[in-house]
């Protein structure tokens, strides 16, 4: 079904022709990795509890389920899934960067996707268009080997749901009345997060206070997902 009107579309297609090629594979790759997002928070909204192996299987019969014949899929299927840690096994230790992972667990999914590397606890951070050859980021190749040898462990963006949440029940601490009808006005509605902060531009004590809460709930959040892939740091968080 279209229901796109061939006046609108043909627009659509002139407007799209005017950028470079460039920037049309930058839009593409952007709107893979919403659309790649969008799945991925529809399947933990199906099975809270489903491990990084089953979500990378359905994304994978999502995306591609139909462009292979079955004994070809279910092989696929099997080896996405080969990742998943030993149930009773002992945790891997990890010298984990904090830093790092708290920003790979708060980055854009449309625009980075990041691993954590357990061997050395960095995070590899790739953003979707890898279009400059100065930089060096690890090639597809490298990343899949990573992947297949489980030294790279891939860290899905905790979402910007999950930060609106943290907007929402700081709002509910603050005591300024006035100030704490502001921010939930502020809170209402599309660009939100800009709003929020924007307030809270006028009342250092409380956005200091905001950068305390979200640190301490973003911490949180980094060590269940570690708990999560079965690895126990070695490290603590920078801040206390």
């Amino acid at each position: 079904m279209n229901d796109t009107s061939a006046g609108v579309a043909r627009k659509y297609r002139e407007m799209l022709l005017q950028r470079t090629g460039a920037d049309r594979l930058k839009m593409g790759c952007s709107m893979f990795g919403t659309a790649r997002a969008l799945v991925v928070a529809s399947l933990r909204e199906q099975d809270p509890s489903a491990s990084p192996g089953a979500v990378r299987q359905g994304v994978f019969l999502r995306f591609y389920g139909a462009e292979f014949a079955a004994d070809e899929r279910e092989r696929i299927v099997a080896w996405l899934g080969r990742l998943e840690p030993t149930p009773h096994g002992s945790p891997r230790t990890v010298s984990v960067n904090w830093d790092d992972l708290e920003v790979a667990l708060t980055a854009n999914p449309g625009e980075w996707s990041c691993y954590l590397d357990a061997r050395s606890g960095e995070v590899q951070m790739m953003p979707a268009d890898r279009f400059d050859a100065a930089e060096d980021w690890p090639s597809e190749e490298e990343i899949d080997a990573g992947l297949a040898a489980g030294h790279l462990i891939p860290v899905e963006s905790l979402g910007s749901n999950v930060e609106y949440g943290w907007m929402a029940e700081f709002t509910g601490t603050v005591r300024d009345v006035r100030l704490r009808d502001r921010l939930e006005v502020a809170l209402d509605g599309q660009g939100a997060f800009r709003r929020f902060k924007t307030v809270l531009l006028d009342h250092p004590a409380e956005r200091e206070r905001w950068f305390t809460f979200r640190d301490t709930r973003l911490r949180a959040a980094a060590r269940e997902w570690l708990a999560e892939q079965d690895i126990e740091p070695t490290t603590a968080p920078r801040r206390a």
